[in-house]
């Protein structure tokens, strides 16, 4: 039977194995870095069958996994690991000879792990481009996964799209430029990138909350006219933009013509039913189809009851298409939404 190494963003590891027995109630898991690792079995289910499932209808809180092939134990010293490593990636040699691999080490806070990530994947390298295979950071044919708990190597090799996310434990990483407004454009990117949803696609959005205007920012760097609504301001780099209108009055207040936005983003820091009820009041101002991308506030204390109840309110005027915890989400998921004929 095949088991797995899941990772959620911490804290949520909990709801994110509480949201896979929902799903396969046979399924058995069990933690191993508190709140954000977890180990979790097919039980019973044909292993292609369940990633092809979680790949269709990817769960909100699981961020990433790979299939549990080897294991070690941590406690025989640096040598012992080493050669648990490179004879794994030695047994590879057939499955990844002409393909370009990615290896992606990793560790939990307590583990014993003797190396950095660089220098775990530095010795299991040799064996792989022995076998005949390229070794890429990201973009690869297959992705050779190391996580180190507090007792023992788990490892396993995978294709990128099996593990949710290429990247190492599914956290996604975007540069700082030094023009960044604030770190909330990162959840937008992450969110253009997990969903599939180029936003150059668009023309005309509308960003409420916007101030200081990182959601904003990234529009506007994608070509987009946006109509941003905060009263507070924006930042100084964003004043006098030619594509940009700026509403200073709170996103409750206002009013557009029908079908005068195409796209609405909103990462309000309020209530999730009264952000909820703005958004669905504004419906009418998006076309027919027009995509919106909302941050859902989880602030009660039952994450998985909250968003059932607000894929309900929000089923009224939209179709729900992806709902996802990204890696630059804290104590709040992504919702991608489409505006009902």
């Amino acid at each position: 039977m095949m088991e797995f190494i899941g990772t959620a963003n911490p804290g949520f590891a909990p709801y994110a194995m509480d949201e896979l027995r929902r799903r396969f109630p046979a399924l058995t898991v069990s933690g191993l870095a508190p709140g954000e690792t977890f180990r979790f079995a097919a039980g019973g289910r044909p292993e292609r069958e369940l990633i092809a499932e979680l790949r269709r209808d990817e769960p909100v809180f699981l961020r990433h996994l790979f299939p549990i092939e080897a294991e070690a134990g941590l406690d025989g010293g640096p040598d012992a690991v080493a050669d648990a490593m490179i004879r794994f990636a030695a047994s590879c040699a057939n499955r990844v000879r002409g393909k370009t691999v990615a290896v992606q080490v990793r560790k939990s806070q307590d583990s014993p792990f003797p190396f950095g990530s660089a220098e775990g994947r530095d010795l299991m390298v040799p064996a792989l481009t022995e076998a005949g295979a390229g070794i890429a950071p990201r973009g690869t044919d297959l992705i050779l996964s190391v996580y180190a708990s507090k007792k023992t190597l788990y490892m396993g090799l995978s294709a990128p799209e099996d593990n949710l996310s290429d990247w190492p434990g599914g956290a996604v990483r975007f540069r700082r430029d030094d023009g960044l407004i604030s770190r909330a454009a990162f959840k937008l990117l992450e969110a253009e990138q997990a969903f599939g949803l180029p936003l150059s696609r668009f023309t005309n959005a509308l960003d409420l909350g916007a101030a200081p205007g990182g959601w904003t920012s990234v529009l506007l760097e994608r070509g987009l006219k946006v109509t941003a609504v905060d009263p507070a301001e924006m930042a100084d780099s964003l004043k006098g933009h030619p594509r940009l209108r700026h509403l200073r009055r709170n996103a409750a207040e206002v009013d557009f013509a029908p079908g005068s936005f195409d796209l609405l983003v909103c990462d309000m820091s309020w209530d999730p039913y009264h952000t909820c009820r703005i958004v669905s009041n504004l419906a009418p101002a998006l076309s027919a189809g027009a995509s919106a991308l909302i941050t859902l506030k989880l602030m009660h204390r039952k994450p998985l009851q909250t968003i059932s109840a607000l894929k309900a309110e929000y089923g009224k005027a939209f179709e729900i298409v992806r709902i996802k915890q990204l890696f630059h989400n804290r104590e709040e998921v992504t919702m991608w939404v489409r505006r009902k004929a």
